[in-house]
């Protein structure tokens, strides 16, 4: 009889310890579950939006993350139904242009400065799209005028303030731009720019999308009007004046996500602001400069800064 009951013991320690490895393997098929997973990488086709999606495509791949390349998809009109369709999962956007082109914004003045534009479109994004917008980068890649150095020792000029100043003081017109003619034709271009600042550009040279900055240079125009992150601006040593009135919107460039993928993989969020915190108006200018001046691949800038700021190993 008691060896009966010692059997008896025996087997329900037996089952216990099955049980309790059961249990083990058990969490480690959870543990196995909470794996990175796929993500759906997208960008835009010019140069400063290539740069970010591969950016964006490696850091994920080296941090375990099964990411499927659709980068260069196309512009606004193609990338952002893609996204809201769910057929990619992440791109960069540009505040100002989700809030004209996505948000259709018809305001009668712009959110005041680049934290009220991202807060705007990042709250109607979410409630409207479930798309969430993260950190966006401290590179305000939006319309600037710029000078040459030389002439803004000469003058002191600042700010645009101090130009439609000079000019006011000139019967309120002075200096000739070059500018693509799109900026004369925008809405929010040239003339209402110019009832903004209280003043006119004496002369008006149109040149063809990307070739104001050479024309500063040369002395064809005394100011122009380009992006803020252009890599001519460094290349022929041109000044951006400051615009202190906030006429133009803000175009910071930041991840948009779809917010499912986003819940299921919750530390995409920290993980990207590791790139954004980096690429500041001077960064991204100088970034811009090796691929869209000195043609360097983006795919091979974007590894490079990766690896020289010390987030994946080469």
């Amino acid at each position: 009889m008691k060896n009966i009951f010692k059997l008896a013991v025996l087997v329900l320690v037996l089952g216990l310890l099955s049980v309790s490895v059961l249990g083990c393997e058990a969490d480690e098929e959870v543990v196995d579950e909470e794996e990175p997973g796929t993500v759906v990488v997208s960008s835009k086709t010019f140069p400063e939006a290539l740069t970010q999606g591969w950016m964006t495509y490696y850091l994920l791949e080296d941090r375990g993350y099964d990411v499927v390349n659709e980068i260069g998809l196309g512009e606004v009109a193609v990338i952002r139904p893609a996204l809201e369709a769910g057929e990619i999962d992440l791109y960069w956007e540009y505040t100002g242009t989700a809030l004209f082109n996505v948000m259709g914004y018809e305001g009668d003045e712009l959110p005041a400065g680049e934290e009220e534009t991202f807060q705007t479109i990042h709250d109607y994004d979410l409630e409207e799209n479930n798309i969430k917008w993260l950190d966006y980068a401290p590179a305000n890649n939006t319309f600037v005028l710029f000078v040459a150095e030389e002439t803004q020792a000469e003058y002191g000029w600042e700010t645009l303030s101090d130009l439609a100043e000079y000019a006011r003081g000139q019967d309120g017109a002075y200096g000739s731009i070059a500018t693509p003619a799109e900026w004369v034709e925008r809405d929010d271009g040239m003339v209402p720019f110019q009832e903004h600042y209280d003043f006119e550009f004496a002369d008006v040279v149109e040149v063809e999308l990307g070739l104001a900055y050479r024309a500063v240079e040369q002395g064809e125009a005394l100011i122009g009007v380009g992006d803020a992150t252009e890599g001519r601006i460094i290349k022929y040593d041109l000044y951006i004046l400051e615009d202190d009135l906030d006429f133009f919107p803000a175009y910071n460039a930041a991840p948009t996500i779809r917010q499912e993928v986003l819940e299921a993989n919750p530390e995409l969020e920290e993980l990207l602001r590791e790139i954004s915190s980096r690429l500041d108006l001077e960064t991204q200018t100088e970034l811009n400069l090796k691929t869209a001046i000195d043609e360097e691949d983006p795919e091979d800038v974007a590894w490079d800064f990766l690896v020289e700021e010390g987030l994946i190993e080469e």
